[in-house]
């Protein structure tokens, strides 16, 4: 029997400002205050917010991004039986610790995305009002880079289109209401901030590799998405 947790975690670090709006309230955010399941948390311009939930799995919501935590159930031995974010927008960098032999159930929802984890390291972002020559008239992108594991990415807009598997090394772009395009990843190991690395050893992930990764350098969670480059499966 799985548990749900009215409290999905606290605040382990931050830098800048941030607000916590539970209901009617909004307030400040600060270190170590408790983030509960429907929480919603802005960050300012340049400001980060890390969330260790429940399970010992880290989420840091980035600069200017808005993301609500939907769910947090726990199992009876602590572990995670579920967990769902939703982004609005910016970028979550999320750190999950692995629960082996469980379907993925580590879920971040954008308006056009679904990116679904057992246990992995990975970035999620979703822009509006951006564009790409590649996608005449679409103005809306979710892009999800893998640093470590597997993510299965859908489109939940578009239930016709196959879901896919997103490996250590890549990038898989979701333009509006298309299907998910996989490319090689444009983030870098090195664009997660330092709260982030030194989270990693306590998750038990032995190394985020750097090669094919640090290749282009970072990927920004504001941007006006032209770094964010898409290739065909076939290139």
């Amino acid at each position: 029997m799985a548990w749900a947790q009215t409290v999905a975690g606290s605040i382990s670090a931050m830098s800048g400002s941030a607000s916590i709006t539970r209901g009617r309230t909004t307030i400040p955010a600060a270190n170590g205050n408790q983030v509960e399941v429907g929480d919603r948390i802005v960050t300012g311009a340049g400001s980060n917010v890390t969330v260790k939930l429940t399970d010992g799995s880290q989420i840091e919501v980035t600069d200017s991004s808005d993301l609500t935590i939907d769910q947090n159930t726990l199992n009876p031995d602590g572990t995670r039986a579920s967990t769902k974010v939703s982004l609005l927008s910016g970028l979550v960098r999320s750190l999950v610790r692995s629960t082996p032999g469980t379907p993925p159930n580590f879920e971040v929802h954008t308006p056009n995305a679904v990116a679904s984890a057992r246990g992995t390291n990975y970035d999620v972002d979703h822009q509006t009002g951006v564009q790409n020559d590649r996608f005449p008239g679409c103005k809306e992108f979710s892009h999800v880079s893998v640093f470590e594991g597997t993510v299965t990415v859908s489109n939940p807009t578009n239930p016709s289109s196959p879901a896919v598997d997103v490996k250590q090394g890549q990038k898989v772009t979701v333009p509006c209401g298309a299907a998910p395009i996989l490319g090689t990843a444009a983030a870098a190991s090195a664009g997660l901030s330092a709260a982030s690395i030194g989270a990693l050893g306590a998750l038990g992930a032995a190394a985020i590799t750097t090669g094919a990764l640090a290749a282009s350098g970072g990927l920004g969670g504001g941007g006006s998405g032209g770094g964010n480059s898409v290739v065909s499966p076939s290139q």
